[in-house]
């Protein structure tokens, strides 16, 4: 087949579309990396203009595999894009404008989540310090975050509005709607559960820092090898397939009463974070799904 790869950028941030391209030569593909500045439209087409991905015409793949990067100054630019090579008729999009849209939004993700049975905090938006406070005096301590973003920006842990009340003002200041949860402890860890594919190689627990609540590597955090429970494997699959994702890393926290889902990355990195060979069981995830889904398509099943 021939596959497009679109990348984050070309500045190494994300090695693992470079990883994708080369594996998927390996398995017998064509394969070509492009990022979202490098789709033009060009007269000629049914639709009145034509795509083409660094040249070539977006018609001639069989499949494109998504991480390209939405975030930034210019998102409806790249949200446009994205959204017209997701409507090219008879290719292929792993994932289509509609899965990253919904996992750019923590709204739209808790949304979708919940629709479908799956374990969620509960939510409330606050537009203003007052909401702020009757959140508080409903949950006690606290998480406010941007409902848009990654790698943990705009994220604050609110345990006295009063005391904290700059920190909420700066928030709101940025954001006209914060997305506000109640606080789940994490001095035990966060778990981290990745899924390629059908396949879930990338299971860790995620330890804080001492003094420290965010269980984030790029924070002091450290992690470890989960050999994790058949139950917890379960809700990270069918949340990825609630999400239409093909590949994500999901955050989830033990609860009182289970788990809870607390983030659907749709463009998961560190996936090289256990070694050769669950990387490339990552790698392999990715591409049994979309061989998959092809043949499948080919043959009118999909």
């Amino acid at each position: 087949m021939k596959i497009g790869l679109l990348g984050w950028d070309y500045s190494g941030i994300d090695p693992d579309s470079v990883n994708l391209v080369d594996f998927g030569r390996e398995r017998g593909h064509e394969m070509s990396l492009f990022t979202l500045e490098e789709i033009d439209y060009q007269p000629g087409g049914d639709t009145g203009f034509a795509l083409s991905l660094r040249g070539e015409p977006a018609e001639s793949f069989d499949a494109v595999i998504s991480r390209g990067k939405l975030y930034g100054d210019d998102f409806r630019d790249r949200i446009e894009r994205l959204t017209l090579l997701s409507n090219v008729p008879g290719l292929r999009i792993f994932d289509p404008a509609e899965a990253w849209l919904a996992g750019d939004s923590k709204f739209r993700t808790t949304q979708l989540l919940a629709a479908h049975g799956l374990p969620v905090p509960p939510t409330r938006s606050v537009r203003s310090f007052e909401e702020l406070e009757a959140a508080c005096a409903e949950w006690g301590t606290v998480i406010l975050k941007a409902t848009f973003g990654f790698a943990g920006d705009g994220v604050e842990r609110i345990v006295d509005p009063v005391a904290d009340k700059a920190v909420v003002e700066r928030l709101l200041a940025s954001h006209p709607t914060l997305l506000c949860q109640p606080f789940y402890p994490t001095e035990g860890g966060e778990y981290r559960i990745t899924v390629a594919g059908d396949a879930t190689p990338i299971n860790i627990l995620k330890l804080p820092a001492p003094g420290n609540w965010q269980c984030r590597t790029t924070m002091g955090a450290t992690f470890e090898r989960l050999d994790a429970p058949e139950e917890l494997v379960d809700i990270a699959v069918r949340a990825t397939r609630a999400m239409g994702l093909t590949l994500a890393g999901l955050d989830i926290l033990p609860a009182p009463d289970g788990y809870v889902i607390l983030e659907v990355n749709p463009v998961p990195g560190f996936l090289n974070i256990l070694g050769r060979e669950q990387h490339r069981q990552v790698l392999a995830g990715v591409f049994d799904w979309v061989e998959r889904a092809c043949a499948e398509g080919a043959d009118g099943a999909a």
